[in-house]
């Protein structure tokens, strides 16, 4: 059995046109079934930072492929497969477990939807979406993200209510190059623009301008949370990070600009204030 190591902390979520689909399963000691369709990327995003183990079957990177960074996995078939069995360690030593099979379609989708992992405890404890006592449940980090995206996106009477969020000051200014890796390179402008904040969690968008001459693609994996980070290195505050859209076109292009979300659990400013 092979273990893929999942970074702590972050999660990347998709956010297409705004809105991202996902499905929440929740774990209760039976193994999770995912059904592949062979060339489309699945998303599985995890409730605690841990670590995957493939059966030798899908060792084999001409008929599996998984990709494990910032708390979620990336699963592809190349090939269909029966029912195998993957496991998921986490860090707290329960183990998540997923018979997971794969199909051919001659008209494949173009993208599958994400499928988010909530355990059986975390469900009970919000009363599925019903906090004690009666109130709220906590804002989970993507509804806080697709929130931020609608509101900088989308007409006001489109955007999802999340209960309780406010805007609250960013307390940035200035082009914080430094919070992403550009390498050599100096053609991104990054400018802090709005924040939210909901349950002890804070989001804060970032105008990510190309200044280049050339297209870039975005990495979220470059974005540095934390003063002399390495590269997917994250700080204690740091919870996740989204590039709106990855593709930027050439400078005095119309698509040379997205957004960067980033999640913290601390006002913005008292986390990277050394970046």
């Amino acid at each position: 059995m092979m273990f893929f190591r999942l970074f702590p902390a972050t999660l990347i979520l998709s956010l297409l046109t705004g809105v991202t689909s996902a499905a929440t399963v929740v774990w209760h000691k039976t193994p999770l079934k995912i059904e592949l369709v062979v060339g489309v990327e699945q998303m599985v995003v995890l409730p605690r930072d841990g670590a995957v183990g493939l059966p030798a079957e899908l060792s084999n990177p001409n008929i599996f492929r998984t990709l494990v960074t910032g708390g979620t996995a990336y699963w592809t078939a190349l090939e269909p497969f029966e029912n195998k069995r993957i496991k998921v360690r986490l860090d707290s030593g329960e183990f998540i477990l997923f018979d997971v099979s794969a199909r051919t379609e001659k008209a494949p989708p173009a993208a599958m939807e994400t499928v988010q992992i909530v355990l059986s405890s975390d469900s009970e404890a919000t009363g599925d979406r019903v906090g004690q006592g009666g109130g709220p449940a906590r804002a989970s980090v993507f509804e806080l993200i697709r929130y931020a995206a609608q509101a900088q996106y989308s007409p006001a009477r489109l955007v999802a209510p999340v209960p309780g969020i406010r805007p609250v000051p960013v307390g940035l200014s200035g082009n914080l190059t430094q919070l992403y890796d550009q390498g050599r390179h100096r053609g991104l402008i990054v400018l802090p623009h709005k924040a939210w904040a909901v349950d002890g969690l804070y989001v804060t968008s970032f105008i990510v301008t190309n200044e280049h001459s050339h297209p870039i693609t975005l990495d979220n994996r470059k974005v540095h949370h934390a003063p002399g980070a390495q590269r997917s290195g994250v700080a204690p505050h740091f919870v996740a990070s989204a590039f709106f859209d990855t593709a930027l076109s050439p400078r005095d292009t119309s698509k040379n600009r997205t957004t960067l979300f980033v999640v913290t659990d601390q006002p913005i400013r008292t986390v990277i204030r050394g970046i």
